[in-house]
C-alpha cells in the first residue's frame, strides 16, 4: 500500500483494509469504540482471552486492538501503523497520546509510537518532516498476524513503495513492522528491505512517547558516558556526565550508538522521581545473506521534550511525556542489494 493519495483514494484504502482485517480476524469481536476503546463493561475475564480484534478507532480510522491472557493490551492504527496504547496486565497505560491528535488519516498521530522512515528531521525539504512511513496507509500481513505458540500476541504490518512516495523518495522498498505483546513486554521490530539492484540510505526510528505524570520529575537513566548531539544547541557533540538525563527545558539530544553503554544493544530507563517507569532495550539486526558494504549498526537513542516550543498538537501536554527513541539516526545507513534490517524495540514497564 502506498501513502499520501487523494480523499476517494484514501477512503477507498480504509475500507480495502477493513476487509482485510476482516477475512483474519473474528467478526464476532468487531466492535466500533469511542476513541479506540470500550467502557469498563467490557474489561471481563472473557477479554483476557487471548485475542486480536479490528475495530473502529478515533475519526473512524481502522485499528486493531491485542489482549494477551495476562490482560495487557496494545492498540495500533494502521493509519501510519502508529501504536497508540500499550497498558499493563494492571491497566496502567504505558504510552503518552496528546488529546489534540487530529485522527484524520492526514496528518501524523502525535504520540504513542509513530513511525520515522526514511529521514529524521526534515534534511530534504522536499518530503515530509520524519518522512512519510507515519502517514501512510499501511496493511495487516494475515498470515504472520496470530497468537504464537509461547502465548504472546503477533500482528504484523507492512508497507511497500508507491506512485506516491516516488515523488518524494525514488527508491523501491518494503517496511514490516512486528508488533509483539506479552504479559511483561511490548517488543516493536522495524524491517527495512532493499531487494532490489538500486542502492540507497536510509534513517529509521521508533517516536516512542512515554505517559509521565509531571515531567519536571522525570530523569532517564543509562546514558552515563555516552556522546549526544545536543540537537536544541545547534547539534554540538557533547559526553553526557549525568547519572539521570534530566529534561527541564527544551532538549533534543541523539546519544550515539558505540558510545558509553550504547553498544550493540542500547537501553534506557525512564524514572519518575525516584520510581522507575518502564525500561526500554533495542538492538540493530540484519540478514545473514544480506549484502552490505558496512558492519551492522547499533542503535542511537534519542531523548526528547520540546517544552515552550510544542507543536500546536501537544501544547502544554509535553508535561505529561518524555520521547526515549531508538533508531538509527546520528548518520543514514546504507543499503545494497537484498539488504535486509531490524530495528527491534521492547519496552517493559517497571
Amino acid at each position: 500500500m502506498g501513502c499520501c493519495c487523494g480523499k476517494s483514494e484514501e477512503e477507498k484504502m480504509m475500507m480495502d483494509e477493513r476487509n482485510l482485517t476482516r477475512q483474519f480476524l473474528d467478526p464476532a469481536h468487531d466492535a466500533e469504540v469511542d476513541g479506540g476503546r470500550g467502557d469498563d463493561s467490557m474489561m471481563s475475564t472473557a477479554q483476557c482471552e487471548p485475542r486480536i480484534e479490528t475495530l473502529t478507532g478515533k475519526g473512524g480510522l481502522p485499528m486493531i486492538r491485542l489482549t494477551h491472557s495476562s490482560g495487557s493490551t496494545c492498540e495500533v492504527y494502521l493509519f501510519g501503523a502508529t501504536i497508540t496504547s500499550y497498558c499493563t496486565p494492571q491497566g496502567k497505560e504505558v504510552l503518552f497520546v496528546s488529546g489534540r491528535s487530529q485522527f484524520n488519516g492526514k496528518k501524523a498521530i502525535r504520540g504513542g509510537v509513530p513511525i520515522v522512515f526514511p529521514q529524521f528531521g526534515q534534511p530534504d525539504k522536499a518530503m515530509p518532516s520524519h518522512g512519510f512511513a507515519r502517514i501512510a496507509h499501511w496493511s495487516v500481513d494475515t498470515k504472520n498476524s496470530a497468537i504464537q505458540p509461547d502465548r504472546s500476541v503477533q500482528v504484523v504490518l507492512t508497507m511497500r513503495d508507491s506512485a506516491e512516495t516516488f515523488k518524494m523518495w525514488p527508491h523501491e522498498f518494503e517496511l514490516e513492522y512486528r508488533i509483539s505483546l506479552t504479559g511483561r513486554s511490548l517488543q516493536t521490530a522495524l524491517t527495512v528491505l532493499n531487494d532490489k539492484l538500486d542502492a540507497w540510505s536510509f534513517e529509521c526510528l521508533l517516536h516512542t512517547y512515554f505517559k509521565v505524570d509531571d515531567i519536571r520529575s522525570v530523569g532517564v537513566a543509562g546514558l552515563q558516558g555516552a556522546e549526544y548531539l545536543d540537537k536544541a544547541n545547534g547539534g554540538e557533540r557533547k559526553k553526557e556526565k549525568a547519572k539521570l538525563v534530566e529534561p527541564r527545558n527544551f532538549t533534543d539530544r541523539v546519544y550515539v550508538a558505540g558510545t558509553g553503554a550504547l553498544q550493540s544493544m542500547a537501553s534506557a530507563e525512564i524514572m519518575s522521581g525516584n520510581e522507575p517507569v518502564a525500561k526500554v532495550e533495542c538492538t540493530c539486526s540484519r540478514a545473514a545473506n544480506a549484502t552490505w558494504g558496512t558492519p551492522t549498526p547499533s542503535p542511537d537513542l534519542v531523548v526528547w521534550n520540546p517544552f515552550e516550543q510544542a507543536p500546536g498538537d501537544l501544547g502544554d501536554e509535553h508535561e505529561k511525556m518524555v520521547c526515549v527513541e531508538p533508531g538509527l539516526v546520528s548518520r543514514p545507513v546504507e543499503s545494497l542489494v537484498n539488504g535486509r534490517l531490524t530495528l527491534t524495540q521492547t519496552i517493559i514497564p517497571l
